[in-house]
């Protein structure tokens, strides 16, 4: 696929053009001359606009711009610049030209089409021993030159990436090497644009452009370096006439040499346009702030910029208003505009710092509690209430306090009213104990008190039967105080022995009633802790303590033990098939089976009254060890009783 190349290349070049007298209102050398290219504007609508009239402020200029894309540019003052720089007052023209906006009328002028599309004296190439265009007078259309004729150089198109139409001069002089006939606007003038480049260096092509037979411009020659692209541009006028037969002939008739390729032909309408702006001058403004300025702060200076007509106002820190006021010391500026011109005007303003005095608001504060009134301002003098001439001011009791501060012939002053509230008394009493099933009563009502107690209740009495920590803080007029006290509670004492139970001929069980202070009496007048059971019987003990006492039997029966039961200490529920529970095992047949298990608190866990079934816990029991007890009753010959049984077991993880 070929690239498409544009329809129109403008001239870069203008030793390249010719200079007739068409040639002369294409550059623009005259605003006659510029006259006569403007028979017709049918198709001349581009817009051109040098910009609004211009105000400029003394000193200041201002770049005139025609635009960019234009053809030629002709100011007023004869410059063919695009831009031009001003500082004076007037009014400034240009006039500039370019090619109409309805499109190139030439069909295939790239030659990306092929050799189609025009007609031509010359025949199109049917080969010989250098290529397609081995003959002279023919032609071919291609990429490079040397693939049509291999003594040809390698010449690409104009804008290297398309086709472009290789020829092979004839020896006849004035042959159309291209034409094409299109139809034209009247009163139109049109330009006439083609590339010419030499792939052969020597006898370079003659060209001569016609439009109805009628040269335009002075033709143009190749150059005699090859692979150089040329280009053609001239101007023609239509006047009436509405078809244009366009032409490229050759007027070189040498056999040597004179090969040559074209590339970018373009027939296009030709315009021109003028515009005009108006400068003016306009006169900077003059404010006056005045002299500088010596006032004590917060004296309200104000400075008066306003200036007759002015537009605007601009002071240092961005305010638009026609006056500031200062509020520090320092240089103060404002700039006034008239119509974008604008003045500036400053002054120094010096406030001497007065002293600034702030005792707050009234306060309430509580008995005991200091305040320290500070009026501190560098280089002050002070003078309070009582006379005392510090800095600072310590405030005890209630009262109105005040105190002027001076520096210089500046000076503050402010006051402030205290007011004090006693403490309430609270009190809690000393540290206690209580036994269990007894209360506590605390009361700290007092009139118009608040209360706030360490569990963030609010009411003034508080009763309770638990040990811990009480504080609670009791709020009068915003005034605070906080009493607490320790209470101890002692338990009731409990004893619980167990379920009666077996005991094998040739061993002894301990019975337990251990309690924190407990004193012990039991049915043999030990006083204990612990029981050792060494044969069947009934055994009690009754426990007391400073708050009351407690009593529990158990009944031993005594045999012969022959049915043994075994209990792992460990198990592991991972989900690896090994140890996933817990059960206790033994071979002989029973009944009245329960298995319990008991978390670390002595609560059950867990229990089942199925021989073999095991406790396999849950996955939020956590780690550690668990006490377990079996009861059950052996149903093997010579073996009578229940059995009981207890142990700790470890569950991992």
């Amino acid at each position: 696929m070929v690239a498409t190349k544009p329809k129109f290349a403008r001239l870069q070049h203008t030793s390249m053009v010719p200079t007739s007298a068409l040639f002369h209102c294409r550059i623009g050398i005259t605003l006659a001359l510029i006259s006569l290219c403007q028979e017709g504007s049918g198709q001349c609508s581009a817009v051109f606009n040098l910009g609004p009239d211009v105000t400029l402020c003394s000193g200041e200029t201002v770049l005139l711009t025609a635009g960019a894309g234009f053809e030629t540019y002709l100011w007023d003052n004869g410059s063919t610049a695009q831009s031009r720089l001003v500082s004076s007052a007037g009014t400034y023209s240009c006039t500039v030209t370019d090619f109409g906006t309805s499109g190139d009328l030439v069909i295939n002028g790239n030659f990306n089409a092929g050799a189609t599309g025009f007609t031509s004296d010359y025949a199109l190439g049917t080969g010989g021993p250098w290529g397609l265009v081995s003959n002279a007078g023919t032609y071919g259309v291609g990429t490079n030159a040397q693939n049509l004729h291999s003594n040809f150089s390698p010449c690409t198109d104009h804008t290297g990436g398309g086709s472009m139409l290789v020829v092979n001069g004839a020896e006849v002089a004035g042959q159309n090497v291209w034409c094409q006939t299109v139809n034209v606007q009247a009163n139109t003038s049109y330009a006439f644009s083609a590339w010419l480049a030499s792939v052969v260096g020597s006898s370079p092509a003659q060209l001569q452009f016609t439009v109805n037979g009628v040269p335009v411009g002075d033709g143009l020659n190749a150059s005699t370096q090859t692979c150089n692209w040329l280009n053609f541009y001239g101007v023609w006028p239509s006047g009436s006439a509405t078809v244009a037969t366009i032409c490229i002939s050759n007027l070189n008739t040498s056999q040597s040499g004179n090969d040559f390729a074209l590339d970018d032909i373009s027939f296009a309408p030709f315009c021109t346009y003028t515009d005009e702006v108006t400068v003016s001058l306009q006169a900077d403004p003059q404010p006056d702030l005045g002299p500088d300025i010596e006032a004590c702060m917060g004296d309200g200076v104000t400075l008066d910029g306003t200036f007759p007509g002015a537009d605007s106002y601009s002071w240092q820190d961005g305010s638009t208003a026609a006056s500031f006021s200062p509020a520090v010391s320092g240089t103060y500026w404002v700039e006034v505009d008239i119509n974008g011109c604008t003045g500036r005007d400053s002054v120094d303003v010096d406030l001497i710092p007065g002293p600034v005095v702030d005792l707050g608001p009234g306060q309430t504060r509580c008995a005991g509690e200091r305040t320290i009134l500070n009026a501190f301002n560098a280089g002050a003098t002070y003078l309070w209430q009582d006379g005392s001439t510090g800095p600072s001011f310590e405030v005890t009791t209630g009262g109105n306090y005040s105190v002027t501060a001076t520096i210089g012939v500046c000076s503050a002053t402010d006051n402030v009213t205290f007011i004090y509230h006693p403490l309430p008394v609270v009190s809690l009493g000393a540290d206690t104990t209580l036994c269990a099933d007894t209360a506590l009563t605390f009361n700290v009502y007092r009139a118009g008190g608040s209360y706030l107690w360490q569990d963030g209740t609010t009411l003034d009495e508080l009763i309770t039967s638990t040990a811990g920590t009480y504080w609670v803080r009791v709020t009068e007029n915003g005034c605070s105080t906080t009493d607490s006290m320790d209470l101890s509670i002692i338990d009731l004492p409990v004893v619980d022995l167990g379920p009666d139970f077996l005991l094998c001929i040739g061993t002894t069980e301990v019975l337990d009633a251990s309690g924190p202070d407990y004193s012990y009496a039991w049915t043999d007048g030990s006083d204990e802790a612990r029981f050792t059971v060494a044969g069947p019987g009934l055994y009690g003990v009754t426990v007391s303590n400073t708050c009351g006492a407690a009593s529990d039997s158990v009944y031993a029966t005594q045999d012969y033990c022959d049915c043994p039961v075994y209990a792992p200490n460990a198990f592991s529920p991972n989900g690896d098939g090994i140890n996933e529970g817990f059960v206790p095992w033994f071979d002989c047949p029973a009944t009245d089976y329960v298995l319990r298990i008991y978390d670390r608190w002595g609560s059950i866990l867990w229990e089942t009254d199925v021989p073999g079934k095991a406790w396999e816990s849950e996955e939020s029991d956590p780690t550690g060890v668990y006490v377990w007890t079996l009861e059950m009753r052996p149903m093997a010959v010579g073996i009578n009783g229940m059995r009981r049984l207890s142990g700790h077991v470890v569950l991992l993880r």
